[in-house]
């Protein structure tokens, strides 16, 4: 079945010229400087402040590990919680990947629901000190090639 819906379309004189509409204000991205899974990595928010890129600052219920390629733990706690847990808590959150198949979050749902992040700086750094991750099979070519931006000798 379809649903139709009429409504009443105001008339215009032909004699009364037409304005523009308004032109939706500018958009854009700022680049925040978020180190702590690597020196370079960035997050990009929005101008209005409604969303973020957060590459592997914070992950859905997580955040990027700290063991290597220049990763510091404390860097991370401090970036996370002076620049993006500084953001609105309705903001959204768009990490580079999760392995879960979500896609987005909230400044206020991982404030709340991290369970790395929502701890204090001392329980963060034991917590990334006692992951035992494995080694990421391909870290030795790949990091020195992320250091060069993918260029090849």
């Amino acid at each position: 079945s379809v649903l139709s819906l009429s409504l009443p379309v105001p008339s215009l004189s032909l004699s009364s010229p037409l304005s523009p509409s308004p032109s939706p204000p500018p958009q854009y991205l700022r680049a925040l400087s978020t180190p702590g899974h690597t020196d370079g990595c960035l997050t990009y928010v929005l101008n209005d402040n409604s969303l973020a890129f957060t590459g592997d600052a914070i992950l859905i219920r997580g955040c990027g590990r700290t063991d290597f390629q220049q990763g510091c733990s404390k860097t991370l706690y401090q970036s996370v919680h002076k620049k993006i847990f500084t953001l609105p808590p309705s903001c959204l959150l768009y990490p580079a990947h999760d392995y879960t198949g979500q896609s987005v979050t909230t400044v206020e749902e991982e404030m709340k629901h991290n369970p790395r992040l929502s701890k204090t700086l001392e329980e963060f750094i034991h917590i990334m000190d006692n992951l035992n991750l494995p080694k990421p099979n391909l870290i030795d070519i790949a990091v020195p090639a992320n250091i060069r931006c993918g260029i090849q000798d």
